[in-house]
This record gives structure tokens, C-alpha cells and sequence, in this order.
């Protein structure tokens, strides 16, 4: 049995799977399998994970046998994680040679917490433009304000997935599948952590933008909405709701240069 499991699913990812991937074999941390699930990609995605796994077997090729959608591919590879902690990585985004041996180092060290994640850099097609400061310890009322873990960067105990299951598998999640899970994760009694370190540059580009529509705002709040039962948010700190409502009425470039401000380096 492996330490580390690296959990990736993909579909039609053929343009920077193979460099995501590559981030991921140049880890000082070395006893790890990356679990790759393909969701029915149409393009050259499967040859290139073929190709990498025939060069490293630690690389290893999963297809998602259900409809097609990025939670059932999650869902897919984590049946078929084998390691003692669960790694997320994106098939676009880079992570730094340190960041497994890091996580892995934090959850030994920290046996109360269920999931560690860092902070991250933000790239484009011009290089990286600006970095993120998460919060160490999000509190349950800082999830539920979606003040989460930045997702590609986490690694959680896989005998805490085992006890609340995996990623729903709903439409009413699409895009927002990390909130969810986090929300879940939390109400279920553990909590997590961010290293406040950079450990993996995450592609932020215009196309990314376009993906967080007003539908994507919406099925935020109604999660929200959803979740204030199980984390027992009250009062006051339900009109957080209205705030992210009323981001549907801002333009999306407005979005796009606030973030960029916001996050400069």
C-alpha cells in the first residue's frame, strides 16, 4: 500500500494534462500513485495517459464507466485510491516539487485534522499574477461563507472519506462540488487546515472565468441555503446568502478585474 493516493479526473484535458502530470512525478515525495479517471474524453487525452503510464507505473488509468460528469469520475477514482491520504489535483495545474512531502509531513504531525490544503499561485497564458493567503483554520461559519480549501491542493485522510463517502454526484453541485464536500466534511464534526505556503500554481485564465456563470452563483446559494440546517448557521450570518446573490448582477469582467487586483503579487 502506497502513503499517498493522487486523486485526477479528466475529460478532454490533452492540452496540459501531460505537464500537470509531470509536476506531479517530480515530487520529492515518492511514495504516492496518481489515479487518473478519464470521463469519456474525445480527444488525445487517453493516448498521452497511456503513454505516461507505460513510462511510470505509478501512474495508473481509470475510466469513468458511469455517464459522464466530473463528481462520478471523482467518485470512480476514489474507489480506487489505495493510499493512508487522498490528494487532489486538477489535469491544468502545476504543483510545486515540495507539496506532497509537505501535506503528507502536516497530517502526520496533526492527527486532529481531516484535511490540509495551502495556498496557492493564480496563472495565466502570461505567467503567474497573483497569489492567495487562506484562512489556516477555517472555522465551520467560514466554510459555509465559502472560505474553503483551495481544492487541487488538498490531501485528506482516507479514513475520513471513508466515514462521509465521496463528492455528490447531484447537478445541484456542478462547479461547486468542493463547497459541498467541505460543508459535509464540517457538519460531520472534523476540520481542516491550510498551509500558508504556495505548493501549486492553479490556471486562472479567461476561459476559467467564463465557467462561474450566474447558474454556477446560484447553485452556490441554494447549497448555502441548504446547509445552514447541518451547520447550524442562524441569524445574521444567513444574509452572507443575499451578498452572494447580488454577485449575479455584477458584470463578469468587473469579477474577473477585482480578482485580479485582489490577488496581485
Amino acid at each position: 500500500m502506497v502513503e499517498v493516493s493522487v486523486l485526477m479526473a479528466t475529460r478532454n484535458g490533452e492540452k496540459y494534462i501531460g505537464e500537470a502530470i509531470s509536476s506531479l512525478l517530480k515530487q520529492t515525495f515518492t511514495d504516492f500513485e496518481v489515479i487518473v479517471c478519464n470521463d469519456h474524453s474525445t480527444d488525445n487525452t487517453v493516448e498521452i495517459l497511456i503513454d505516461i503510464s507505460q513510462s511510470d507505473n505509478r501512474v495508473k488509468i481509470i475510466n469513468n464507466q458511469k455517464d459522464p460528469g466530473f463528481t462520478r469520475a471523482l467518485n470512480t477514482g476514489l474507489e480506487n485510491c489505495n493510499g493512508k491520504y487522498i490528494a487532489r489535483m486538477d489535469d491544468d495545474d502545476l504543483a510545486h516539487p515540495d507539496r506532497l512531502d509537505k501535506e503528507y509531513r502536516y497530517l502526520e504531525s496533526h492527527k486532529d485534522i481531516a484535511v490540509v490544503g495551502s495556498n496557492i499561485n493564480y496563472f495565466d497564458q502570461d505567467g503567474i499574477y497573483g497569489s492567495s493567503s487562506l484562512i489556516s483554520k477555517p472555522s465551520i461559519n467560514d466554510i459555509w461563507k465559502g472560505a474553503v480549501f483551495a481544492h487541487p491542493t488538498v490531501m485528506i485522510r482516507k479514513e475520513v472519506v471513508n466515514r462521509i463517502g465521496g463528492y455528490s454526484e447531484s447537478d445541484s453541485v456542478i462547479r461547486i462540488e468542493d463547497y459541498d464536500y467541505w460543508c459535509k466534511l464540517y457538519s460531520n464534526g472534523f476540520q481542516g487546515a491550510n498551509i500558508k505556503e504556495a505548493l501549486l500554481d492553479y490556471r486562472e485564465d479567461n476561459n476559467a472565468f467564463k465557467k462561474r456563470n450566474n447558474a454556477r452563483r446560484i447553485r452556490l446559494v441554494m447549497r448555502m441555503k441548504y446547509w445552514t440546517g447541518p451547520m447550524e448557521i442562524k441569524g445574521i450570518k444567513k444574509l452572507r446568502m443575499l451578498y452572494e446573490l447580488s454577485k449575479c448582477m455584477v458584470p463578469q469582467k468587473a469579477i474577473q478585474i477585482y480578482h485580479r487586483i485582489t490577488y496581485k503579487k
